[in-house]
């Protein structure tokens, strides 16, 4: 678990933002909504992440708009202006010289649909760099060697949308065993299982629920069959700032695989805002 009090900011930023998103304009909801939030901030110690307070977040909005799960439509959405560049990314990966490589750009790239920390993304504007140093994948080479002595990869998603680009990344490890780690809740945009079915991921690999109910994994929660893949795969994929946060500081190795969206995470990581990373957290910077 990683918290900063930095963070704070980031949280009440992520409350406004969702308080105006769903209360059409009517301004006495939106400060009821951030006023709960507040006071609920009063109550962070060092023990929280941010992907922990965003259930705390939800939870007030849910119960002041009196609907669940409020996110559904939004990510539905965004997974058409995400489906537009698939016939693209599949040029490129026959187009490849390396296909792994290719694969995991593509996965980087998905990462910026994020409702949490970055609910103005641009895609076209990270596809459009995907070729670029704004990735870097320097951990590439200790990647492969650990790939080809595997036999069973866990590989924890992130949000819904971008998991579409993560399918490239799945079929590459293929045929390794793959079991894909989705949230037992639906939290923010994140992947559920029902997610998972409906693009197709359950066809290429197995799927599970990680027990995980908050925008990471807190290993707290999870169920014991998702713990015994944890602690027994010989390769951990995490996707996302999220799963970052909740996972950097654990000893096992992990691969994690993240846009930096913001300067907690630009400090933590070593990396600048707004760079695509294949980082291993066995050679932290």
């Amino acid at each position: 678990m990683f918290f900063d009090p930095q963070c704070i900011p980031c949280i009440i930023n992520q409350a406004y933002n969702a308080s105006k998103l769903f209360t059409n304009g009517n301004n006495e909801l939106q400060l009821k909504i951030m006023k709960e939030v507040c006071k609920a901030v009063d109550g962070i110690d060092m023990n929280f992440t941010g992907p922990l307070f965003s259930l705390t977040i939800q939870s007030i909005v849910e119960k002041n708009l009196g609907i669940s799960n409020p996110y559904e439509s939004i990510k539905q959405s965004n997974m058409k202006r995400a489906e537009k560049y698939i016939p693209f990314f599949k040029m490129m990966m026959e187009a490849s010289k390396d296909r792994l490589d290719t694969a995991i750009r593509i996965a980087i790239i998905g990462n910026i649909i994020d409702l949490g920390a970055n609910h103005n993304f641009d895609i076209e504007y990270e596809v459009n760099r995907i070729a670029s140093d704004s990735l870097d994948l320097s951990m590439l080479p200790i990647f492969k060697e650990d790939l080809n002595k595997s036999g069973l990869i866990l590989y924890i998603g992130d949000n819904y949308e971008e998991a579409l680009y993560d399918k490239f990344l799945i079929q590459e490890l293929l045929p390794k065993k793959v079991v894909f780690a989705v949230r037992s809740k639906p939290i923010l945009n994140d992947i559920t299982l029902e997610d998972a079915k409906r693009i197709g991921i359950d066809a290429l690999c197995e799927v599970i629920e990680s027990g995980s109910i908050i925008a990471g994994t807190d290993l707290k929660q999870c169920t014991p069959e998702f713990l015994k893949l944890y602690n027994n795969a010989d390769i951990v994929i995490a996707k996302g700032q999220g799963n970052l946060e909740t996972l950097f500081d654990e000893k096992r190795p992990i691969y994690f695989l993240f846009k930096v969206k913001c300067d907690v995470i630009a400090k933590l990581s070593g990396y600048m805002l707004g760079k695509g990373v294949l980082l291993y957290n066995q050679n932290k910077r």
